[in-house]
């Protein structure tokens, strides 16, 4: 792939800016930001028209739009992911009261957060699931969130303090794979691990899937620790409504328990999984947020 399209693992902005938005948001009203965001878009849909071909594709050939509505989806897909980043620093300003949120399988989410087995939750790199992690309240049990170590030392801090009031904190994933020691000491302890389920950070398993009518790689290393230490599995898209509103869907992810053999019931979770988060996509087509060639097979499922 180009360079320019390439994620490197870290919000752009360094350090200084990015304090400075947060600085900023704690001035001016959320909604005045957002009429920056047509002009920031519009510089990127000139100057790094790969990283928006890859969306543009996925809309004309995944989710079958004509070519106007691919055209006008992308810029769509591009302000609504602009909005979701500004979201986030008007959390870490301290406006995680002003977001109205609805959740659909909340009895899940709790009664399992609650309950004595371990927990897996699974999304993707759709919506804004970040966000999740500062407007759910405080849970029980801790929460370890398994997410790349690339931001900046001031993205961290953000993240670290808004996450830390939540009973939630991360485990950054490391090149030489010693992030999988801290997820299994979690889950032994009965403890929750959350992570995105569509590039790969558990390990190098990995499973083809039929994904919007072609074939695409997903991890299925989360698969495998949840058949090894019994834990309960569930699936979270956290996808933007109108306003400040933002709507939570919970599910359980289940498989026939007849299944027998780790890689078969490790494929079947992530059967079950690819089939919600293509249903997700259907509802919410434009929140679909990896900037590449997912379904070319030498790029999908890799961290970007």
């Amino acid at each position: 792939m180009e360079e320019n399209i390439k994620w490197s693992g870290k919000t752009e902005g360094g350090n200084k800016r990015q304090n400075q938005l947060q600085h900023l948001l704690r001035h001016v009203p959320l909604r005045a930001v957002y009429c920056v965001l047509p002009f920031v878009i519009l510089y990127y849909l000139i100057f790094k028209h790969q990283r928006a071909q890859s969306i543009y594709d996925y809309l004309r050939h995944r989710q079958k739009f004509s070519w106007l509505k691919s055209e006008i989806g992308t810029y769509r897909n591009h302000i609504i992911f602009g909005k979701n980043l500004l979201d986030r620093f008007f959390v870490f300003s301290g406006g995680v009261d002003k977001f109205k949120i609805n959740m659909e399988g909340r009895e899940y989410f709790y009664g399992y957060a609650e309950g004595p087995d371990p927990l897996i939750i699974v999304s993707a790199h759709v919506g804004n699931y970040e966000i999740s992690a500062y407007v759910c309240g405080r849970l029980k049990k801790p929460l370890k969130v398994v997410a790349y170590a690339n931001e900046t030392a001031q993205m961290q801090k953000f993240r670290s303090d808004a996450m830390a009031k939540n009973n939630i904190s991360m485990i950054p994933v490391m090149e030489d794979m010693s992030h999988i020691f801290n997820i299994t000491d979690e889950l032994e302890a009965h403890n929750m691990i959350t992570l995105t389920a569509d590039r790969v950070f558990t390990g190098r398993r990995i499973h083809t899937y039929d994904f919007f009518g072609a074939s695409a790689q997903f991890p299925t290393g989360a698969y495998y620790l949840a058949d090894r230490y019994k834990a309960k599995v569930l699936t979270m898209f956290v996808m933007r409504g109108k306003g400040l509103t933002y709507n939570i869907y919970v599910e359980p992810l289940t498989i026939d328990e007849s299944i027998k053999g780790r890689d078969a019931r490790a494929a079947a979770y992530g059967e079950a999984y690819v089939k919600k988060l293509e249903d997700v996509l259907k509802r919410y087509p434009l929140q679909w947020f990896n900037f590449y060639d997912f379904w070319n097979e030498e790029e999908s499922g890799k961290v970007k």
